[in-house]
């Protein structure tokens, strides 16, 4: 008896298993930007991206002073040039391209964007993350700059509309 209600689980899995591979193959789930994806596929990405986020990032040394006020401005100025189109700033809207991205990005600062620690931020900022629209900088970035913007946005995740205003108007080309 055990034994038959086993095979027919078995069974009822692998039918389901068949139909999901059926139901994405042919081309049933709405992949576009502007509907959400059911919740348990939002839940099941944000769990594999965090756990995969953080395995990755856990080993990674900080090679720079998070103190160093150099360090600090070239990631704030990096950030105008790399970031904050998608992730905005205190004061700061996304650009219409950051407001199209799905999932949304985390703005900048954020309760969300505070989840990630500095070595997070590092991580995520040299590989990107897949099917989110975070692009991979560190092809195209030295791993100084990479550490520069994460460091920036570590030392500011309480930064306020003013203090950004500040460094804007400061360093007026940075930002575009």
């Amino acid at each position: 008896m055990i034994e038959k209600v086993l095979r027919r689980r078995k069974l009822l899995v692998a039918v389901l298993i068949v139909v999901a591979i059926f139901y994405f193959l042919l081309g049933r789930y709405d992949v576009s930007a502007t509907k959400p994806h059911l919740g348990i596929v939002n839940t099941f990405f944000h769990m594999i991206a965090e756990r995969s986020i953080q395995r990755n990032s856990a080993s990674l040394v900080v090679p720079y002073d998070i103190d160093d006020k150099d360090i600090y401005v070239e990631g704030f100025k990096e950030y105008e040039a790399m970031c904050v189109q998608c992730h905005g700033a205190p004061g700061v809207e996304p650009s219409s391209t950051g407001k199209g991205l799905f999932p949304k990005p985390p703005k900048f600062p954020s309760e969300e964007f505070n989840e990630y620690s500095l070595k997070d931020i590092f991580w995520v900022t040299k590989n990107g993350v897949k099917m989110t629209g975070m692009p991979a900088y560190g092809p195209t970035h030295e791993d100084g700059i990479i550490w520069a913007v994460a460091i920036f946005l570590d030392k500011s995740r309480n930064l306020s509309e003013a203090e950004y205003k500040k460094l804007r108007d400061k360093y007026p080309g940075a930002h575009h």
